[in-house]
């Protein structure tokens, strides 16, 4: 649950990390000089000993659910695809429109004649009998329920 509130002060995590790393930067910077090396190529070293950006992805995986912020990276380059090609984004929804509405009326065809039970009293005792011949070409050649 904590993870999730995280999302909510993500700004002053940050700051908090970035206050950290750049303390421990500048201590293992300050041993570097201090054993002799130049200033800027202390810098260098120290920030390659430490793995800041390796250090930043593991302190951001622990404060924050990875999934949910792939999802939320993937979710925002989708809607910026989306709005780029709006003749792709319009053919797409069309055809979820579609096959949502097709699927909704099947499934609804096959709950009443299938799944539910006939609305008679006795289905048990209910019976299906032809009127006519097989050859009879009315369009109704049967009654239910007779």
């Amino acid at each position: 649950m904590m993870q999730l509130f995280n999302w909510f002060r993500r700004g002053s995590l940050e700051r908090e990390l970035d206050r950290e790393l750049q303390y421990h930067l500048e201590r293992r910077t300050a041993d570097l000089v201090a054993s002799g090396l130049p200033e800027a190529e202390a810098r260098g070293r120290a920030a390659v000993e430490l793995g800041l950006a390796q250090v930043r992805e593991d302190v951001r995986d622990v404060w924050l659910t990875r999934w949910l912020r792939d999802l939320l990276y993937d979710l925002r380059f989708s809607v910026r695809s989306f709005l780029r090609s709006p003749s792709f984004t319009a053919t797409t929804l069309l055809s979820l429109a579609l096959g949502i509405g097709a699927t909704t009326a099947i499934y609804s065809l096959v709950d009443q004649v299938i799944l539910h039970a006939l609305p008679v009293r006795e289905p048990g005792r209910a019976w299906f009998s032809w009127i006519g011949t097989a050859t009879t070409l009315s369009p109704a050649p049967w009654a239910p329920l007779t």
